[in-house]
């Protein structure tokens, strides 16, 4: 096999294995605004949300706060359409993130039962 189809065989592999939400995953997600939270919470919560960003990468996940970063591997535990569960190495098997997408720019991460910060994608 030639160096020019191998590459098509792999390219078209890895867009075959990507077709699930948790590829979509992928890139630098910006906090936007916190939902879920009572009126009087909402101005900081909306402040906390807004210092956060989410990067992932291959099977890595960084959360950024302000000059804060922590990273870990991470594995996908349920993959669905418009939605991903993930676990990561750092937090354990049962301490599960789900994460919703509203589009292809917009995800919700469910932080506390009825609680989400919404991301955008940079």
């Amino acid at each position: 096999m030639n160096g020019k189809l191998a590459w098509m065989v792999v390219a078209t592999l890895l867009v075959a294995c990507n077709k699930g939400s948790a590829a979509k995953l992928e890139g630098r997600w910006h906090g936007i605004k916190a939902t879920g939270v009572t009126a009087d919470q909402l101005k900081a919560a909306n402040l906390f949300a807004s210092t956060m960003e989410l990067e992932f990468h291959g099977d890595q996940v960084s959360v950024h706060m302000g000059g804060d970063k922590q990273s870990s591997r991470f594995r996908v535990a349920h993959d669905e359409a418009r939605s991903v569960v993930i676990v990561t190495d750092q937090d354990g098997p049962d301490d599960k993130q789900s994460f919703t997408f509203s589009d292809d720019k917009t995800i919700e991460w469910a932080v506390l039962p009825g609680k989400a910060i919404q991301f955008a994608r940079e």
